[in-house]
């Protein structure tokens, strides 16, 4: 972490105050004059370096990532593991870091991972509950029809498995004598 803290001359190292700036600086004692102000961006360089050397960021990119295949096509969802796998994101920056040397930035870490955590639980329960529900659906379609009606996958053709249990059947509301196609008007809802 202390390399970090010297990225850049103008941030002081934490309980040094004005040495560091004056150390930085290259004025010896010299306190009323301060180096100017980081730029923004180096403060947000510095920010993703300490982040991304954190011993608790492998965790947070584990989180991230199964936050991003909550509902993603499986092609998607392979890549992303792909990614999250350790030997490819290389692990060995993220192993320097220590824990305790900025409790702010531990804070932060574990609660970002328990947010993520809870986030993909969120995310997931509503897709549970619909697949939960399309289980439940099918099944009792398969027993009005017999068993007969079973599809192998959500889009096959479940309307012409059925076609085959109603054929020789009478269905109510129609003639025998009408036909299928026949029976539709100009308006799309007149009986022919």
């Amino acid at each position: 972490m202390e390399d970090l803290y010297s990225i850049h001359p103008g941030i002081s190292r934490r309980g040094e105050g004005g040495a560091a700036c004056s150390v930085a600086s290259g004025v010896a004692g010299d306190a009323s004059s301060p180096p100017p102000p980081p730029s923004p961006a180096d403060l947000t360089e510095l920010m993703k370096a300490q982040i991304a050397g954190h011993r608790r960021y492998p965790s947070l990119l584990s989180a991230y990532i199964e936050c991003r295949k909550v509902g993603a096509p499986p092609e998607v969802a392979s890549l992303l593991e792909e990614i999250g796998r350790p030997e490819r994101r290389g692990g060995g920056a993220a192993a320097a870091g220590e824990i305790g040397l900025d409790p702010e930035l531990d804070e932060f870490m574990e609660a970002y991972c328990r947010l993520l955590s809870r986030y993909k639980e969120e995310l997931s329960r509503p897709l549970d509950e619909a697949a939960s529900f399309l289980t439940t659906i099918r099944s009792q379609f398969t027993k009005l029809c017999g068993g007969g009606a079973t599809a192998t996958s959500p889009h096959s053709g479940v309307m012409f498995a059925m076609e085959g249990n109603v054929q020789g059947r009478r269905v109510p509301g129609r003639r025998p004598d009408q036909g299928w196609k026949g029976g539709i008007g100009k308006s799309g809802l007149e009986p022919g």
